[in-house]
């Protein structure tokens, strides 16, 4: 199995394997990235390996527009002092529950932590799949304050 190690700006750059056919691990601030093709076992993978391109993306149950009407009533806009978007990445995990949530592009701390609040309020989703097994996943998600 081929691993290399680059970090999480490189890994944009990065392009030579197929993004739906990778997956990567985390170790502080460096990720293993490898071929999804070359786990025909799933016992070759820790369970602590968050894919970024699965066979099966994970979905919201119901579908997005359930889960954007989701995250409409539970938004406090309230507690926002500016007008904009939050970007967030999240895991889904192999059970569908929400993990690791992070900010990627921040508007202000207020606005944050209410965009972490509702997106670990969500319901289970659907899991991502890897040849054929559900495997833990990221998902990327804006939400905007109006």
């Amino acid at each position: 199995m081929t691993i290399l190690l680059i970090t999480k700006i490189s890994f944009l750059i990065f392009s030579s394997i197929p993004l739906n056919k990778l997956y990567i691990e985390k170790h502080n601030t460096q990720y293993n990235v490898a071929s999804a093709d070359t786990l025909k076992n799933p016992k070759d993978h820790p369970n602590d390996i968050i894919f970024i391109g699965v066979d099966k993306r994970p979905e919201y149950i119901g579908g997005q527009k359930e889960m954007y009407k989701f995250i409409s009533e539970y938004i406090n806009e309230a507690v926002a002092t500016k007008k904009g978007k939050v970007n967030l990445r999240f895991v889904i995990e192999k059970d569908g529950s929400i993990g690791d949530v992070e900010i990627l592009r921040s508007l202000c701390p207020t606005c944050d932590e209410e965009a972490k609040r509702v997106i670990k309020l969500m319901p289970k989703w659907k899991p991502g799949q890897v040849n054929y097994r559900n495997a833990r996943c990221y998902y990327h998600m804006p939400i905007v304050f109006k």
